[in-house]
Protein backbone atom coordinates (compact mmCIF):
# COMPACT_ATOMS: atom_id res chain seq x y z
CA UNK A 1 0.00 0.00 0.00
CA UNK A 2 1.79 3.04 -0.93
CA UNK A 3 1.81 5.94 1.52
CA UNK A 4 1.64 9.17 -0.28
CA UNK A 5 1.50 11.38 2.33
CA UNK A 6 4.88 9.60 3.94
CA UNK A 7 6.60 9.57 0.97
CA UNK A 8 6.63 13.21 -0.09
CA UNK A 9 8.08 13.77 3.54
CA UNK A 10 10.32 10.34 3.67
CA UNK A 11 11.38 9.82 0.57
CA UNK A 12 15.13 9.57 1.39
CA UNK A 13 14.33 7.47 4.32
CA UNK A 14 12.72 5.19 2.34
CA UNK A 15 15.42 4.93 -0.26
CA UNK A 16 17.99 4.21 2.08
CA UNK A 17 16.02 1.69 3.60
CA UNK A 18 15.75 0.55 7.85
CA UNK A 19 19.19 -0.56 8.29
CA UNK A 20 20.70 3.02 7.06
CA UNK A 21 17.59 4.09 9.54
CA UNK A 22 19.39 2.82 12.26
CA UNK A 23 22.38 3.94 11.80
CA UNK A 24 21.68 7.46 12.33
CA UNK A 25 21.77 6.49 16.37
CA UNK A 26 25.22 7.74 16.44
CA UNK A 27 24.70 11.23 14.58
CA UNK A 28 21.48 11.67 16.68
CA UNK A 29 20.29 15.22 17.18
CA UNK A 30 18.04 13.79 20.40
CA UNK A 31 18.05 16.25 23.23
CA UNK A 32 19.29 14.80 26.23
CA UNK A 33 18.15 16.34 29.68
CA UNK A 34 19.32 15.43 33.00
CA UNK A 35 16.33 16.59 35.76
CA UNK A 36 16.49 17.32 39.28
CA UNK A 37 14.01 14.47 40.43
CA UNK A 38 16.72 12.07 38.20
CA UNK A 39 15.07 11.32 35.25
CA UNK A 40 17.28 11.17 32.25
CA UNK A 41 14.45 11.97 29.19
CA UNK A 42 15.58 11.74 25.52
CA UNK A 43 13.37 13.85 23.54
CA UNK A 44 13.18 13.16 20.05
CA UNK A 45 11.13 15.83 18.40
CA UNK A 46 8.26 15.20 15.48
CA UNK A 47 10.97 16.60 13.05
CA UNK A 48 13.85 14.33 13.73
CA UNK A 49 11.44 11.09 13.76
CA UNK A 50 10.24 12.24 10.12
CA UNK A 51 13.58 12.79 8.77
CA UNK A 52 15.96 10.19 10.60
CA UNK A 53 13.30 6.94 12.13
CA UNK A 54 10.85 6.49 9.67
CA UNK A 55 11.00 3.22 7.50
CA UNK A 56 8.24 2.96 4.68
CA UNK A 57 7.26 -0.71 4.32
CA UNK A 58 4.96 -2.00 1.75
CA UNK A 59 1.95 -1.96 4.32
CA UNK A 60 2.85 1.69 6.03
CA UNK A 61 5.10 3.47 7.78
CA UNK A 62 6.94 2.98 10.89
CA UNK A 63 9.21 4.53 13.71
CA UNK A 64 11.93 2.35 14.36
CA UNK A 65 14.21 2.70 16.99
CA UNK A 66 16.43 0.55 19.24
CA UNK A 67 14.43 2.39 22.52
CA UNK A 68 10.79 2.42 20.34
CA UNK A 69 11.22 -1.18 18.86
CA UNK A 70 8.74 -0.64 15.81
CA UNK A 71 5.33 1.43 15.87
CA UNK A 72 3.44 2.11 12.82
CA UNK A 73 2.17 5.42 12.17
CA UNK A 74 -1.00 6.00 10.17
CA UNK A 75 -0.70 8.30 7.31
CA UNK A 76 -2.09 11.62 8.79
CA UNK A 77 0.96 13.55 9.61
CA UNK A 78 -0.36 16.33 7.32
CA UNK A 79 -3.26 16.91 9.36
CA UNK A 80 -2.54 16.49 13.00
CA UNK A 81 -0.87 19.10 15.77
CA UNK A 82 2.55 17.17 17.52
CA UNK A 83 2.60 17.81 21.13
CA UNK A 84 4.95 21.14 22.08
CA UNK A 85 8.30 19.66 22.70
CA UNK A 86 9.10 22.31 25.32
CA UNK A 87 6.07 21.72 27.15
CA UNK A 88 6.71 18.05 27.32
CA UNK A 89 10.03 18.55 28.90
CA UNK A 90 8.57 21.08 31.54
CA UNK A 91 5.71 18.55 32.52
CA UNK A 92 8.62 16.03 33.45
CA UNK A 93 11.06 18.55 34.81
CA UNK A 94 7.98 19.92 37.02
CA UNK A 95 7.71 16.10 38.92
CA UNK A 96 9.00 16.40 42.18
CA UNK A 97 8.86 14.82 45.17
CA UNK A 98 10.78 12.04 44.67
CA UNK A 99 14.21 10.87 42.97
CA UNK A 100 14.21 8.34 40.91
CA UNK A 101 17.61 7.34 38.88
CA UNK A 102 15.53 5.95 35.30
CA UNK A 103 16.14 7.15 31.95
CA UNK A 104 13.15 7.67 29.74
CA UNK A 105 12.96 8.27 25.47
CA UNK A 106 10.67 10.17 24.81
CA UNK A 107 8.93 10.30 21.00
CA UNK A 108 7.13 13.18 19.58
CA UNK A 109 5.34 11.74 17.14
CA UNK A 110 4.34 13.23 13.40
CA UNK A 111 1.42 10.99 13.18
CA UNK A 112 -1.14 9.13 14.59
CA UNK A 113 0.31 5.32 16.69
CA UNK A 114 -1.97 2.90 14.43
CA UNK A 115 -2.32 0.21 17.13
CA UNK A 116 -3.04 2.64 20.07
CA UNK A 117 -4.66 5.20 18.05
CA UNK A 118 -3.00 7.97 21.21
CA UNK A 119 -0.48 8.46 24.10
CA UNK A 120 1.36 5.08 25.39
CA UNK A 121 4.23 4.00 26.99
CA UNK A 122 6.31 1.16 26.48
CA UNK A 123 9.10 -0.07 29.06
CA UNK A 124 10.88 3.22 29.53
CA UNK A 125 9.80 4.71 26.39
CA UNK A 126 6.99 7.40 26.39
CA UNK A 127 4.73 7.98 22.44
CA UNK A 128 3.07 11.41 22.53
CA UNK A 129 0.09 10.97 19.65
CA UNK A 130 -0.65 14.53 17.99
CA UNK A 131 -3.57 16.13 18.17
CA UNK A 132 -6.44 16.84 15.43
CA UNK A 133 -5.76 20.38 16.71
CA UNK A 134 -3.09 22.59 18.89
CA UNK A 135 -3.10 20.75 22.58
CA UNK A 136 -3.63 22.58 25.14
CA UNK A 137 -0.39 22.90 27.67
CA UNK A 138 -2.37 21.27 30.27
CA UNK A 139 -3.51 18.47 28.30
CA UNK A 140 0.03 17.67 26.92
CA UNK A 141 1.53 17.73 30.71
CA UNK A 142 -1.45 15.79 31.77
CA UNK A 143 -0.51 12.91 29.33
CA UNK A 144 3.23 13.60 29.33
CA UNK A 145 3.37 13.01 33.82
CA UNK A 146 0.62 10.05 33.29
CA UNK A 147 2.74 7.98 30.61
CA UNK A 148 5.64 9.01 32.77
CA UNK A 149 3.40 6.78 35.93
CA UNK A 150 3.74 3.73 33.77
CA UNK A 151 7.54 4.16 33.03
CA UNK A 152 8.19 4.49 36.62
CA UNK A 153 5.73 1.61 37.06
CA UNK A 154 8.29 -0.45 34.96
CA UNK A 155 11.40 0.72 36.63
CA UNK A 156 9.95 0.35 40.04
CA UNK A 157 6.78 -1.71 40.54
CA UNK A 158 6.74 -4.60 38.47
CA UNK A 159 9.36 -6.88 39.37
CA UNK A 160 8.50 -6.34 42.92
CA UNK A 161 5.70 -8.51 43.68
CA UNK A 162 5.90 -7.18 47.51
CA UNK A 163 5.50 -3.37 45.79
CA UNK A 164 2.31 -4.33 43.96
CA UNK A 165 0.77 -6.25 46.97
CA UNK A 166 1.17 -3.25 49.57
CA UNK A 167 -0.28 -0.38 46.62
CA UNK A 168 -3.10 -2.58 46.15
CA UNK A 169 -3.84 -3.18 50.02
CA UNK A 170 -3.19 0.70 50.75
CA UNK A 171 -5.13 1.74 47.56
CA UNK A 172 -7.81 -1.04 48.58
CA UNK A 173 -7.93 -2.80 45.06
CA UNK A 174 -8.75 -6.37 44.26
CA UNK A 175 -6.18 -8.27 42.53
CA UNK A 176 -8.56 -8.96 39.78
CA UNK A 177 -7.60 -5.29 39.28
CA UNK A 178 -4.31 -6.35 37.60
CA UNK A 179 -5.95 -8.04 34.93
CA UNK A 180 -5.73 -6.78 31.35
CA UNK A 181 -9.76 -8.11 31.06
CA UNK A 182 -10.87 -5.33 33.89
CA UNK A 183 -12.13 -1.68 32.63
CA UNK A 184 -9.79 0.76 32.12
CA UNK A 185 -10.56 3.22 34.04
CA UNK A 186 -10.45 0.27 37.20
CA UNK A 187 -6.90 -1.55 35.95
CA UNK A 188 -4.48 -1.22 38.50
CA UNK A 189 -1.48 -0.08 36.36
CA UNK A 190 -3.72 2.92 35.06
CA UNK A 191 -4.92 4.09 38.68
CA UNK A 192 -0.76 3.76 39.69
CA UNK A 193 -0.20 6.12 36.65
CA UNK A 194 -3.11 8.14 37.40
CA UNK A 195 -1.70 8.22 41.51
CA UNK A 196 1.57 9.30 40.11
CA UNK A 197 0.81 11.74 37.85
CA UNK A 198 -1.69 13.21 40.84
CA UNK A 199 0.99 13.13 43.83
CA UNK A 200 3.82 13.87 41.74
CA UNK A 201 3.48 16.09 38.94
CA UNK A 202 3.22 19.77 38.14
CA UNK A 203 1.09 23.00 38.35
CA UNK A 204 -0.57 22.37 34.94
CA UNK A 205 -0.97 18.27 34.91
CA UNK A 206 -3.30 18.23 37.78
CA UNK A 207 -4.50 21.47 37.25
CA UNK A 208 -7.83 19.42 37.11
CA UNK A 209 -7.81 18.32 40.32
CA UNK A 210 -9.36 14.66 39.46
CA UNK A 211 -7.96 11.73 38.76
CA UNK A 212 -9.99 9.58 35.52
CA UNK A 213 -11.79 6.87 37.72
CA UNK A 214 -13.63 9.28 39.46
CA UNK A 215 -15.49 6.68 42.00
CA UNK A 216 -12.14 6.61 43.78
CA UNK A 217 -10.45 8.23 47.09
CA UNK A 218 -8.10 11.08 45.11
CA UNK A 219 -4.61 9.51 45.74
CA UNK A 220 -3.94 12.81 48.34
CA UNK A 221 -6.37 11.45 50.76
CA UNK A 222 -4.74 7.84 51.68
CA UNK A 223 -2.53 8.27 53.96
CA UNK A 224 0.71 6.83 53.72
CA UNK A 225 0.83 6.79 49.75
CA UNK A 226 2.73 9.22 48.41
CA UNK A 227 5.54 8.73 50.81
CA UNK A 228 5.46 4.58 49.75
CA UNK A 229 5.91 5.58 46.16
CA UNK A 230 8.33 7.97 46.58
CA UNK A 231 10.31 4.70 48.46
CA UNK A 232 9.80 2.68 45.94
CA UNK A 233 11.50 5.23 43.57
CA UNK A 234 14.54 5.16 45.51
CA UNK A 235 15.11 2.03 44.57
CA UNK A 236 14.99 0.07 47.68
CA UNK A 237 13.32 -3.54 48.07
CA UNK A 238 10.04 -2.01 48.85
CA UNK A 239 10.56 -2.34 52.67
CA UNK A 240 10.71 0.51 54.68
CA UNK A 241 14.37 2.46 54.37
CA UNK A 242 16.73 2.84 57.18
CA UNK A 243 17.56 6.21 58.27
CA UNK A 244 20.06 8.03 60.55
CA UNK A 245 18.19 10.13 63.50
CA UNK A 246 20.12 11.56 66.83
CA UNK A 247 18.12 12.45 70.47
CA UNK A 248 18.95 16.22 72.06
CA UNK A 249 19.79 16.33 74.71
CA UNK A 250 21.19 13.06 75.40
CA UNK A 251 21.08 12.00 78.26
CA UNK A 252 18.13 14.11 78.91
CA UNK A 253 16.16 15.67 81.84
CA UNK A 254 13.60 14.60 80.72
CA UNK A 255 12.68 16.47 77.26
CA UNK A 256 14.48 15.34 74.62
CA UNK A 257 13.70 15.71 71.03
CA UNK A 258 14.04 12.59 67.93
CA UNK A 259 15.65 13.66 64.35
CA UNK A 260 15.46 11.97 61.89
CA UNK A 261 17.21 12.31 58.05
CA UNK A 262 14.11 12.46 54.67
CA UNK A 263 16.73 11.48 51.55
CA UNK A 264 16.22 14.23 49.28
CA UNK A 265 13.20 14.40 46.64
CA UNK A 266 10.69 12.07 49.87
CA UNK A 267 7.76 13.83 50.18
CA UNK A 268 7.01 13.56 54.43
CA UNK A 269 4.54 16.00 55.78
CA UNK A 270 4.91 17.98 59.19
CA UNK A 271 2.34 15.74 61.71
CA UNK A 272 3.06 12.55 59.62
CA UNK A 273 5.46 10.57 62.35
CA UNK A 274 5.07 8.01 64.39
CA UNK A 275 7.82 7.86 67.99
CA UNK A 276 7.55 4.54 70.08
CA UNK A 277 9.51 4.59 72.91
CA UNK A 278 10.53 1.63 74.66
CA UNK A 279 12.11 -0.04 78.28
CA UNK A 280 15.38 -1.98 77.52
CA UNK A 281 13.03 -5.12 77.98
CA UNK A 282 11.04 -4.25 75.15
CA UNK A 283 7.77 -3.10 76.78
CA UNK A 284 6.01 0.07 75.08
CA UNK A 285 6.55 2.83 77.59
CA UNK A 286 4.83 5.76 74.79
CA UNK A 287 3.58 6.40 71.51
CA UNK A 288 3.93 9.84 70.01
CA UNK A 289 2.34 11.38 67.14
CA UNK A 290 2.93 14.44 64.60
CA UNK A 291 6.25 15.79 64.17
CA UNK A 292 7.44 18.57 61.82
CA UNK A 293 9.15 18.83 58.95
CA UNK A 294 12.40 21.13 58.05
CA UNK A 295 15.60 21.02 56.17
CA UNK A 296 14.97 17.40 55.36
CA UNK A 297 14.89 16.59 58.74
CA UNK A 298 11.77 15.07 60.66
CA UNK A 299 11.71 16.59 64.50
CA UNK A 300 9.45 14.83 67.18
CA UNK A 301 9.83 15.60 71.00
CA UNK A 302 9.37 13.30 73.68
CA UNK A 303 8.85 14.87 76.94
CA UNK A 304 9.98 11.87 79.09
CA UNK A 305 6.72 10.61 80.12
CA UNK A 306 4.78 7.60 80.03
CA UNK A 307 1.46 6.54 78.80
CA UNK A 308 -0.07 7.17 82.73
CA UNK A 309 1.25 10.74 81.94
CA UNK A 310 4.29 10.59 84.60
CA UNK A 311 7.78 11.26 83.83
CA UNK A 312 9.24 7.88 83.67
CA UNK A 313 11.89 6.63 85.70
CA UNK A 314 15.65 7.07 85.20
CA UNK A 315 17.50 4.56 82.36
CA UNK A 316 18.36 4.12 78.85
CA UNK A 317 15.29 4.43 76.67
CA UNK A 318 14.77 2.24 72.94
CA UNK A 319 12.58 4.40 70.34
CA UNK A 320 11.64 3.92 66.54
CA UNK A 321 10.46 6.19 64.67
CA UNK A 322 8.89 6.26 61.86
CA UNK A 323 7.37 8.38 58.75
CA UNK A 324 5.73 6.77 55.25
CA UNK A 325 8.54 3.99 54.63
CA UNK A 326 11.11 5.56 56.73
CA UNK A 327 11.92 4.33 59.60
CA UNK A 328 14.65 4.99 62.44
CA UNK A 329 15.97 3.30 65.76
CA UNK A 330 18.16 4.69 68.14
CA UNK A 331 18.15 5.06 72.40
CA UNK A 332 18.40 7.64 74.53
CA UNK A 333 18.89 8.16 78.30
CA UNK A 334 17.23 9.84 81.05
CA UNK A 335 18.21 11.28 84.16
CA UNK A 336 16.29 12.73 87.01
Amino acid sequence: MENKGFRQGFGIVAAVGLLTVLGFASGSAAEVHQLSNGITATIYSPSEISDQWISLEKDGAYLTHPAAGSVELADNSDVMHPFDQSVVLAALADMRGFTADVDVSVFILPATPTLAGGSFARRNAIYLSPGTGPVDPSTVSYITTHEMGHVLTWAFVDDYPARWKAYLELRQLDESSLSVDAAHADRAREILAEDIRALFGGFLSTISGSIENHLLVHPSRVEGLKSMLAGFFLGGDGQPLQMTSSAFPNPCNPRTSIEMAIPVGVDIPSGSGVLRVFDIRGALVKTLRGGEVANNRLLIQWDGKGRSGAVVASGRYLYVLEAGQLVSKGSVTLVR
